[in-house]
């Protein structure tokens, strides 16, 4: 077995609030939208969104977290900072060897955008 993709599942509180978040500010594209349930993605990167009324498994709105790895973290920072983003934390080098920021949608769901620091040396 080759494990090819995965797509995170985001609990959200109202979807159609979410989809214009992902979609006006942090650039995902809407790809499929099925009653309460919408799929998105930003280039390689797949994410689902569910809303309070989809008839499957739910967990609490807020309680997602993940990282996405990404070129130009700078540029992209830039862009949906200016779009009204809910940024929690900086665009910063971390001391783990990444240049990363964190953004949450409405419900505190966190996306960490970021982008491995090359050592010139």
């Amino acid at each position: 077995m080759k494990a090819l993709s995965s797509t995170v599942v985001i609990h959200v509180s109202d979807l159609d609030r979410a989809l214009n978040y992902y979609t006006t500010i942090l650039g995902f594209i809407e790809d499929f939208k099925l009653a309460d349930y919408a799929g998105l993605f930003l280039d390689h990167v797949s994410i689902h969104l569910s809303g309070p009324a989809n008839p499957g498994m739910h967990k609490a709105p807020g309680t997602a977290h993940f990282c996405i790895d990404c070129d130009e973290v700078g540029a992209y920072f830039d862009t949906i900072l200016e779009k009204g983003a809910l940024i929690i934390a900086p665009l910063e080098d971390r001391y783990y060897g990444v240049r990363d920021f964190a953004v949450n949608d409405h419900d505190g769901n966190t996306l960490i955008f970021g982008s491995a620091i090359i050592d010139a040396s």
